[in-house]
């Protein structure tokens, strides 16, 4: 997907016009593209019913009966026989089939049938018993490639075959519903991918990526997508909101037993890095460099453990892990020229048949980054008023981190257990920055001019635990389940600020300032929360659930200013401070469920009561509050076919304003931008509603994902901006009137048989509205966005695999205060993906052009200004040439990226108050060599191979 826009410059109807005529031409060439799916005319449908019986004449229950086109093959519908042994075969065409019927311990049955004009009785079918032989069963596995279920769907990973050697994630880009980013990022059905677990255990904590960039496609037999309940709700059976949405691999009998893993190394340069970023950046010279690639991982599981090691380096932009904490990161992905290193182990035990396990895993990362960024940014200044500023940052960064988890359940008798989840990470990063940003008015007159150098050094401690225990009361549905949550953050900064700021005064002459100063930073973090709750089974399909929860925190934050001046160090009082922050609230409630077989409802209210006092230090002065809620939320599920789903959340929650938002410090760090606290702010209160609709076919590969959501919040925390006659900004949190945000994403896929392709086509809209001061006068925002993506792939891959698409985001923007900043934009992306598949041998490539709305550049010289220079489009394209060797456990891969020596990381986006385009040299032209050596079984699992099956 495409970022938003950039520039600015007084709107015009021709301009309106021109981008919803663009918006509708588009989308209405998608729906005809559509349209080729669908025939011209409705036909008429007719059933197919039969029963199914022994040959002692015996009824068969749950009787797999098929209808295949008599053409292809191809599976059209099915259905299980009842307690009678009867079936219907639903909405069939006219046309020649196959009826085809299995049952295990039964020989399979296949005969012709014809649909004409009417109804079809095919009569009693009689199956006849033999030895079970799984593999002698003639409807194949590949024809069932999802199974929609209440809660979860599965995937059938045969019916998705993946070339030799590929991994994870290449699997997942080829289920339909599931997206995997070019940073690893997994989306399914809308809802980013929190979790990846195997074997329904966690693998290396929290990180999806590990998984999915290191495991083995062929060593997985099945995909499960589904909302994982918190450990809470796990124990009382009643949901409470905090699930994520998990991908669980389920794997092949082989991979569950024995060891398997992978080493690779590569080795390359770059090209022509001169010709793409000149001969210099900076002071710098710029060259070619020796490019590196490692990666190795190793993995032994048995029924009842399972151990992994993994490591990697490399200096191409290929972390290959999360990065969760340590004080951040500088870049990495496309941001940049990023070196980074990992190692991590993970282990998971089960200990004899009771529900006890431990789980838990070590993770070091680090990452250095080198960044050299421009910025072009028209912000809004008050009525008629803007400016425009132009930037240039460099900036290297360094950072290191390391991350332990661990995950155990203890049972102590069946309904009686604990279960603890803890968290500990310790990073260190460091930075150097040099930053020139010059701001002018939309008409070209100068307002000031800095040039800053930052020298950060910081360090971060963090650790939280979790235990929840359940104790069953006797037989009558009655638990008691109690949490406590701990968790402690400590934080250490230092930075060392120098900076020359010139502002031009209207009245004429400059006034310069130059700051040289230390900056420290230190932070401590305490929360603790306790909840304790009673439920109760009401009958065969109620709970009830009475609780209560209590939690704390305590903030602590102090920060020390020096003024350098030659070889002294002078405390800056006006600076330096320190805030100490207590937040604490107690609820009670009750929660109701009913759980059904295809549904499931809960219904909860609770009070809260919430207190917050904030005293800052040196000052004498005290912040009290207390606040009364009541909250109520309802989540709703409903699976009223086999194939489709609805579910529905309402949830009402409060959120406190954070330490930084409540300090009255003043962070000068970006000298032009100040930033104060604010302790007077109120909490926001906040309704989120969602809903969602997921309907799978089975054999037809018809599938449909619609999402949508309504935020509306009360008190919520904006920003209030104060410029001077020069562009200097001070910036506060205020608490504004409501706003309110709603999108609503829609997913179609769909194949057309006789063109031998797969569509896809994905919607998402969205719209929000809020709030901001500039110069103590009141701005509304209001934004729109319309992405369109529309997508072709083929759908037998045994030769080729060719996927070809655009992606069209529109954006509308609107200032109520100044509507000459009005905009609308278009970006656009088109790609194609190929690999090409000659025995032994493996071709891709890989094209990605990113193209950027060119009116919104001009716009900003139209106001009488200097004019932003046309944005440059971004194409890039690579490609590889692989060959397989000894049996598939060898494989030498020449790989060639950026051919056009394009490369760079564009992000054009939009705010409350702003349009920006942020430019980040990036990594380009270069070449590799690499070699893969598979360990452990030999030419894989056995699973089918590429043409084992169609894809989609």
């Amino acid at each position: 997907m495409t970022n938003s826009k950039h520039c600015v410059e007084p709107n015009r109807t021709g301009t309106r016009r021109g981008t919803g005529a663009r918006f509708l031409a588009i989308t209405a060439a998608a729906a005809a593209f559509l349209a080729m799916g669908t025939p011209a005319g409705a036909q008429q449908e007719y059933d197919v019913r039969g029963s199914v019986a022994d040959s002692a004449s015996g009824s068969l229950e749950n009787a797999m009966v098929v209808a295949l086109s008599r053409e292809d093959s191809v599976l059209v519908k099915y259905a299980l026989t009842n307690s009678s042994g009867n079936f219907v075969l639903e909405n069939l065409l006219p046309g020649e089939y196959i009826l085809q019927v299995t049952l295990i311990g039964y020989a399979a049955m296949r005969s012709d049938f014809d649909v004409t004009d009417a109804d079809v009785d095919l009569g009693a079918v009689t199956m006849t018993m033999e030895a079970i032989e799984v593999d002698s069963l003639v409807v194949s596995i590949e024809h069932v490639p999802f199974i929609n279920r209440r809660d979860t769907l599965s995937y059938n990973i045969d019916a998705f075959p993946t070339p030799p050697n590929a991994l994870v994630e290449d699997l997942l880009r080829r289920l339909p519903g599931i997206d995997v980013d070019t940073d690893g990022t997994i989306t399914a059905q809308g809802q980013e991918v929190q979790n990846v677990l195997v074997e329904g255990k966690e693998f290396f904590g929290r990180d999806p990526r590990i998984a999915t960039r290191n495991l083995p496609a062929d060593a997985v037999k099945q995909v499960d997508v589904y909302d994982k309940q918190s450990d809470m709700a796990e124990f009382t059976g009643i949901p409470d909101g905090e699930d994520e949405r998990t991908i669980d691999l389920r794997l092949r009998e082989e991979a569950r037993v024995g060891y398997f893993g992978r080493a690779t190394g590569g080795f390359g340069g770059d090209v022509n890095n001169a010709g793409r970023l000149g001969p210099s950046i900076g002071n710098d010279p710029v060259g070619n460099h020796l490019r590196y690639d490692g990666r190795f991982n190793l993995n032994r599981f048995s029924p009842t453990q399972q151990l992994a090691l993994t490591a990697n380096t490399n200096n191409v932009n290929q972390e290959g892990f999360s990065w969760e904490d340590g004080g951040g990161r500088g870049g990495g992905g496309n941001d940049g020229f990023t070196e980074s290193l990992g190692l991590g182990l993970n282990g998971s035990r089960d200990f004899g048949s009771d529900n006890t396990w431990l789980r838990g895993s070590y993770f070091l990362s680090a990452v250095d980054n080198e960044q050299n960024r421009t910025l072009q940014q028209q912000a809004l200044f008050g009525a008629n008023v803007a400016s425009q500023v132009d930037e240039t940052r460099d900036q290297e960064s360094g950072n290191n981190n390391h991350r332990l988890n661990l995950n155990g359940q203890y049972t102590f008798s069946p309904g009686h257990q604990l279960r603890i989840r803890a968290n500990v990470n310790a990073g260190s990063s460091s930075s150097e920055s040099f930053q020139n940003r010059v701001t002018q008015t939309a008409n070209g007159q100068p307002l000031n001019t800095a040039e800053t150098t930052n020298l950060v050094e910081s360090s971060q401690q963090r650790g939280d635990v979790r235990l929840t225990w359940r104790k069953r009361l006797g037989d009558g549905g009655r638990s008691l389940v109690a949490e406590y949550r701990g968790a402690l953050q400590n934080s250490d900064r230092v930075t060392d600020l120098d900076s020359k700021i010139t502002g031009e005064s209207r009245g004429g002459g400059d006034q310069e300032r130059h700051i040289l100063q230390e900056q420290n930073n230190l932070g401590e973090t305490w929360n603790n929360s306790g909840r304790f709750s009673l439920t109760q089974r009401l009958g065969d399909s109620f709970s009830m659930e009475v609780f209560g929860r209590a939690n704390t925190v305590d903030q602590d934050q102090d920060q020390s200013v020096y003024d350098l001046t030659g070889d002294e160090r002078i405390r800056n009082p006006d600076l330096s401070s320190g805030f100490e922050r207590a937040y604490s609230y107690i609820n009670a409630g009750t929660r109701l469920s009913r759980n059904s077989e295809n549904s499931w409802v809960t219904l909860g209210v609770r009070g809260q009561r919430s207190s917050l006092k904030g005293t800052i230090v040196d000052r004498d002065e005290t912040i009290t509050s207390g606040y009364t809620h009541v909250l109520a939320n309802l989540d709703f599920r409903w699976q009223f076919k086999e194939d489709q789903t609805i579910s529905f959340e309402y949830d009402g929650s409060t959120n406190e304003p954070s330490l930084t938002e409540l300090q009255p410090f003043v962070d000068n760090r970006d000298p032009i931008n100040v930033y104060i606290g604010n302790p007077d702010l109120q909490p926001e209160y906040t309704h989120e509603f969602e809903a969602d609709y997921r309907f799978f076919d089975q054999f037809s590969f018809l599938n449909v994902f619609m999402r949508t959501g309504f935020d509306y919040t009360t008190n919520p925390i904006a920003r209030a901006r104060v410029f001077d006659d020069q562009g200097f900004q001070t910036i506060t949190p205020i608490n504004t009137d409501p706003e309110w945000s709603a999108n609503t994403s829609f997913s179609f896929g769909t194949p057309i048989r006789r063109l031998g392709v797969d569509v896809d086509l994905d919607y998402r809209i969205s719209y929000s509205k809020g709030w901001e001061q500039v110069n103590r006068q009141t701005n509304q925002s209001r934004e729109l966005r319309n992405s369109v993506e529309a997508s072709l792939e083929n759908r037998t891959k045994d030769r080729f695999d060719l996927r070809v698409g655009a992606n069209f985001t529109f954006n509308d923007v609107e200032y109520s205060l100044n509507q000459s900043l009005n905009r609308d934009y278009v970006n656009s992306r088109y790609f194609a993906n190929g690999t090409l598949y000659l025995g032994a041998w493996t071709f891709g490539s890989t094209f990605n052009w990113r193209v950027y709305d060119e009116d919104i550049y001009s716009q900003g010289g139209q106001a009488g200004g200097e004019s932003y220079s046309p944005g440059r489009d971004v194409a890039r394209w690579d490609a590889s040439a692989s060959r397989r060797l000894l049996n598939d456990r060898v494989e030498l891969q020449i790989d060639a990226y950026d051919l056009l020596n394009q490369n760079q990381a564009v992000s054009i986006s939009n705010s409350a108050s702003f349009i920006e385009e942020l430019r980040t040299e990036s990594l380009g032209q270069y070449f590799m060599v690499r070699i893969m050596y598979r360990l452990g079984m030999r030419g894989g699992f056995g699973r089918p191979g590429r043409g084992g099956g169609r894809g989609r």
